[in-house]
């Protein structure tokens, strides 16, 4: 995730706000709410293949990591990430374990890419409870793509990251549901980690709004799945940031995990 970019794009993103958020939010917001963008044309593959679970020992709870690198944990200087915290949590109450397949750099592509595959999608049937941090790369990398370009095609280049999200993010979901009906599933919300900073922030804050809605109306296609809110975690917050000002610190991190445990139980 470039800083440097995403910074640009809080500064230039304006420019073009008055028309773009017509066209996203008349348009290509409603039509990805209810479906219209990203349905596949001709006939549908095939159904998986269902995994069969492995039996866990007598009161064993398991926990899926699974994503970005907000699932890796990167930025915690002690190394644990929200999994961790929340298998501690779990621990206080009786055996668990965690399986971390979270990999830094990671867009939506290549996140339902891993969950669609059979060794994942077993691991997902063995399940708890699954955690998933996807998009924000997908929004940063979308950025970045247009640093040195026009306003315009920035703009456009968000919008298209912004459809593809979704589309994917319904897939993972599918995928992970599919695998396993029951166990909670919990997504990461995303921040603006520039929110503290001087400039025009506010317009930036609210295109991640926007994803995050988008993200949450996504969710309620699907049972036993919860958009985790952490937008106020870190607004106006970078003490809660890592070095690079971008991923979470230890202190983020547990705010995320106290968040998750509060709505997972």
């Amino acid at each position: 995730m470039a800083r440097a970019a995403s910074r640009f794009w809080l500064w230039t993103f304006p420019l073009v706000a008055g028309t773009a958020a017509a066209l996203v939010l008349a348009a290509g917001f409603v039509l990805a709410l209810r479906g219209a963008i990203g349905q596949p044309i001709g006939e549908p593959p095939p159904p998986p293949v269902q995994p069969k679970p492995q039996p866990a020992r007598a009161g064993e709870r398991r926990i899926l990591v699974l994503g970005d690198s907000l699932a890796r944990g990167t930025g915690d200087q002690t190394g644990k990430g929200f999994g961790v915290d929340v298998l501690q949590a779990y621990r206080k109450r009786g055996a668990a374990e965690l399986t971390n397949l979270g990999v830094g750099g990671s867009e939506s592509p290549e996140v339902r890419t891993l969950a669609e595959s059979a060794t994942v999608r077993a691991r997902a049937a063995e399940a708890d409870l699954i955690l998933l941090s996807v998009g924000g790369n997908d929004l940063s990398h979308a950025a970045s793509a247009f640093a040195d370009r026009s306003a315009t095609g920035l703009a456009d280049s968000v919008s298209k990251a912004r459809d593809r999200y979704v589309e994917n993010l319904r897939g993972i979901l599918r995928t992970l549901r599919e695998a396993n009906p029951t166990a909670p599933i919990l997504v990461v919300g995303l921040y603006d980690p520039f929110s503290g900073e001087p400039g025009p922030g506010r317009l930036g804050s609210s295109v991640i709004l926007q994803w995050n809605s988008l993200a949450a109306e996504t969710a309620l296609g699907f049972p036993r799945v919860t958009v985790v809110p952490t937008f106020d975690i870190f607004q106006g917050r970078p003490d809660r940031l890592a070095a690079d000002r971008y991923h979470p610190n230890r202190e983020g991190y547990r705010l995320i995990a106290e968040r998750m445990l509060q709505i997972a139980g």
